[in-house]
């Protein structure tokens, strides 16, 4: 059966950039508008030594009384915990403007104190915090820095026990510290949740925008967004310490109407996540991550669904995923598009989710759930990537992952210093079961398990010398339906090793099959188990 390629594509990307440019032709904050409120005015005191929150506290509520306007924080280092935001004010960085999470935990709040729950690790919170608020924005030249090293013990190295080591390829030698332990992730100080929370997190707000700031050494994740819409993120640079874990970038919860654009990111947790939020864009960024550059679900928290989303002219560097969609509830996830891309990513040492894929799909269940909810209409275009695992789309119920295209893709599959100790598996985490979390699988260019209505063309992949034998074919389909693959050709730099053959379909209805070519001599095309 020949699949049609569907138009959902092209007609969500010429919305989505309709929409994007009316977003983008909204000016943004303004130092000059409205009064100004100098914080050295009201007693703060740039050393970094002096804890000045009471101070700029001061400042932003006289200028929430006096009706809105902007605070400006000067030149220097300025000491500070949780200081709260409020309508229709501007937070402007000179430039050499800092300000500096301060080492002590008391001098952070907590989130019930501000009415939410659930963001980020622990209870507390970072530095910035608006709750119910609109008209917010952070903008300038300057620093804001989590201070995140003070809580973590940055010689330490964190194991856990979401997996078991006996399905894995190497069993109890998985893992093992003597394979590398330089990627982290470290220990926190004290209790897990008593470090500080999200550097800056708005909940239930409406039109937000941060633009330019520089955020360096997060304790946490860096940014999150809960219940809110009309976000712009502009010429962000993100810069945290890779092996603290859950430093994510920016997170986005519940939220819609978002552009994030020309942001460079680098996080020890997810570069950027989507979980139950609409109506997103990405374009023009730079992203590296110990975990995902991209990241769609996870939705541990609810039912809700996700969808709408465009990341356009990404550049993914040194991840542990590229790009990630995870369905662990119910609720579905829809109507995406990733395109014109680079990819890399490589397996990282230590307690990271993720085993090096350029691309990862996956619906199982999660923790405390027995069902999960579909991924449907996903395209993948023009993108080329090189990964030391290759793509995966894996589903527990027959077609929960449907209309899936990959157009003109090329894939670099290579051998790694850390393929003997992690090499091999799959890792679907989080699940429900441990025998899903991480274990033992051949890797195939491309593997799919119970999939529907899935199209591959243009796939060119490149096989570079001295792959483990666990590297097996092109693409290797599980129980799919409604299968196409058409022009695709790999390049070898070596014999190819343990391979049935370039294409390996087992338990497959209805497919098309046509333009397949190979550098390797006499190899076998297809090799059809129980397929219709």
């Amino acid at each position: 059966m020949y699949i049609e390629p569907r138009d959902i594509g092209i007609r969500m990307l010429v919305f989505c950039l309709l929409w994007c440019g009316n977003l983008r032709s909204q000016p943004l904050s303004d130092r000059s508008a409205g009064p100004t409120y100098d914080v050295r005015s009201y007693g703060a005191i740039g050393d970094g030594k002096t804890l000045n929150t009471m101070a700029i506290q001061h400042a932003i509520d006289d200028c929430r009384k006096k009706g809105g306007g902007t605070i400006v924080i000067s030149p220097g280092n300025f000491v500070v915990g949780t200081l709260r935001l409020y309508s229709n004010m501007t937070l402007y960085f000179d430039a050499g403007a800092v300000l500096t999470g301060s080492a002590e935990d008391l001098s952070y709040g907590r989130q019930k104190d501000f009415g939410f729950t659930g963001m980020g690790a622990g209870n507390k919170t970072g530095i910035l915090v608006a709750s119910n608020e609109e008209n917010i924005s952070l903008d300038g030249y300057g620093t804001i820095s989590g201070n995140g090293t003070s809580f973590m013990q940055m010689d330490s190295l964190q194991f856990g026990k979401d997996f078991s080591s006996k399905y894995t390829r190497q069993g109890d030698d998985y893992m093992d510290p003597k394979y590398g332990r330089e990627d982290g992730p470290v220990l926190w100080k004290g209790a897990y949740e008593e470090r500080p929370g999200v550097m800056a997190i708005f909940s239930g707000c409406k039109n937000i925008t941060i633009s330019h700031i520089r955020f360096i050494n997060a304790p946490n994740w860096t940014i999150a967004f809960l219940n809110s819409a009309e976000v712009k993120i502009s010429g962000v640079s993100i810069e945290n310490n890779l092996k603290i874990p859950n430093s994510d970038g920016i997170d986005l919860y519940d939220s819609k109407d978002i552009l994030i654009e020309g942001c460079n990111i680098q996080a020890g947790d997810d570069a950027i996540a989507v979980v139950s939020s609409t109506h997103v864009i990405g374009t023009g960024c730079i992203l590296r991550s110990r975990s995902c550059g991209i990241r769609v679900g996870y939705n541990v928290f609810n039912d809700h669904s996700s969808g709408n989303i465009l990341f356009n002219n990404i550049h993914i560097v040194d991840c542990n995923r590229g790009i990630g969609i995870f369905q662990r509830q119910n609720g579905n996830m829809e109507n995406m598009i990733f395109s014109n891309m680079v990819i890399s990513t490589r397996l990282h040492s230590g307690e990271w989710w993720g085993h090096g894929e350029p691309i990862h799909i996956s619906s199982v269940p999660g923790l405390g759930v027995s069902t999960s909810g579909k991924i449907r209409h996903i395209r993948f275009a023009n993108i080329i990537a090189t990964g030391e695992s290759g793509i995966v789309l894996y589903a527990e119920d027959k077609s929960a992952i449907e209309d899936v295209s990959f157009e003109q893709i090329s894939l670099t599959i290579k051998s790694g210093p850390l393929e003997q100790g992690y090499g091999g598996n799959f890792d679907l985490r989080p699940v429900n079961q441990l025998a899903w979390a991480i274990f033992k699988h051949d890797i195939p260019a491309i593997f799919a398990r119970n999939t529907g209505d899935m199209s591959i063309h243009d796939l060119q992949v490149h096989w570079e010398k001295g792959l483990p034998v666990y590297f097996t074919n092109a693409v290797a389909c599980e129980n799919c339906d409604n299968l196409s693959i058409e022009r695709l050709h790999e390049i070898f730099a070596a014999a190819p090793g343990n391979r049935s053959a370039e294409i390996r379909l087992d338990h497959c209805n209805e497919y098309r099959i046509a333009g397949i070519s190979t550098t390797a001599k006499k190899r076998k095309l297809l090799d059809l188990r129980g397929t219709n």
